[in-house]
């Protein structure tokens, strides 16, 4: 199991950095093989140097992508960087001139970059810093950060060799993909091989997603929870550790309490004490009958009700926040809110509404008994009891 885990919680485990787990893991291998190629349909990749599970998710949400990206040229010079060092051998050594002059010539049909602009260079430096702390490249000599200041800024650097492995191998031509929805059909466009592609959508959404929703108009994956639920349940437990709650119109596999893994909700974070007091709110209006439900629990409010609901919240509890969440502007406060609950599907950002989805109703916290809701009566953590 806990191999399994380290797998899914890293993009990749380099032998190099860390030989024991290497082994755990390549020792581990029968344990799990099934599960990641049969139930969840991965590719497996091991070798001399690098162990490494392409985890292709069911759809495109919010939360994936690279943390420290900020702009769409920085996965374009990402794309033109991994070109490059696909044409040098392993060890191989260049220099951060040849590289950029490199990513000229690579991007100069698709997205011009020119190095005498800051935000250009800053956005070279970002995708540099990522793929060394990717173990994609080794700098011998220099600091790849100076080159945001510096256009002439030279740097020695070494190709370790893994960046063959770094992108998901899909095994089909993608030239026609142009988008992520293209992606996702590209995923599960063999007619005859829908049982299987079920079974993978299912499986890969219940381990990599807060949860798995269905409406009337798309009931397969429902069907299939509902009919496997005890062969589904013993699988991820005894893969991952956990158990599978199914509900009316969505399914969550939560991480046992004693021994969760990766990012989690609620955790030791002040924006998550946050969405759960919301939560709670939303919950007791709909349970007043002030706020009507759909017939899939999607609950669908206007930006002005739920910067409403934002401010009761804050206006009742506000003052057992973190003091940077106090200090946040209603409208920097609001944008934050909306992120975090839209990463963890609770709600969805559809232009002039919102739609609240049933994870607001079944995640939801209050404040300890005894909370006056003045300052002198919380603790700085903001101290809930969850629901």
């Amino acid at each position: 199991m806990d191999e399994l885990r380290s797998l899914l919680d890293r993009f990749w485990i380099i032998k190099s950095q860390d030989k024991q787990l290497y082994f755990d893991v390549k020792r581990a291998l029968p344990q799990y093989r099934r599960f990641v190629n049969e139930l969840l349909g991965w590719n497996l990749i091991v070798n001399e140097s690098v162990i490494k599970l392409e985890k292709v998710p069911p759809r495109s949400m919010p939360w994936m992508g690279i943390e420290s990206f900020t702009d769409t040229m920085d996965y374009c010079l990402l794309c033109a960087l991994l070109l490059y060092l696909e044409d040098l051998d392993d060890g191989e050594q260049f220099l951060l001139s040849s590289l950029t002059e490199a990513i000229e010539t690579y991007m100069a049909e698709f997205c011009p970059v020119d190095w005498t602009k800051y935000i250009h260079r800053k956005s070279l430096v970002r995708v540099l810093l990522y793929v060394q702390n990717m173990g994609l490249l080794v700098v011998y000599d220099g600091n790849s950060e100076g080159f945001g200041n510096k256009q002439d800024q030279e740097v020695l650097y070494e190709n370790t060799g893994l960046s063959r492995h770094f992108p998901v191998h899909f095994g089909r031509d993608i030239s026609d993909c142009l988008t992520a929805q293209d992606f996702e059909a590209f995923s599960w466009g063999e007619d005859g091989e829908r049982g299987r592609q079920r079974i993978n959508r299912v499986y890969r959404q219940l381990a990599l997603a807060p949860a798995l929703y269905w409406s009337e108009g798309d009931r397969a994956d429902y069907e299939y929870v509902k009919n496997q639920r005890q062969w589904l349940e013993k699988n991820l437990d005894d893969a991952l550790g956990g158990e599978l709650h199914i509900h009316k119109n969505g399914a969550f596999f939560v991480f046992n309490e004693d021994s969760p893994f990766g990012v989690c909700h609620p955790r030791n974070l002040a924006l998550s004490d946050v969405v759960l007091l919301l939560c709670s709110l939303i919950r007791e209006r709909v349970t007043r009958g002030e706020i009507d439900r759909r017939e899939d629990d999607m609950i669908v409010l206007t930006h002005r009700e739920f910067r409403h609901m934002v401010n009761t919240c804050r206006e009742s509890g506000g003052s057992g926040w973190g003091k940077q969440l106090r200090e946040l502007s209603p409208d920097k406060l609001y944008q934050e809110l909306l992120a975090y609950m839209e990463g963890w599907m609770i709600a969805e950002d559809h232009g002039d509404d919102l739609l609240i989805c049933p994870a607001a109703g079944k995640w939801t916290g209050n404040f300890i008994k005894g909370f006056s809701g003045n300052r002198k009566g919380a603790q700085e953590d903001g101290s809930m009891e969850n629901a």
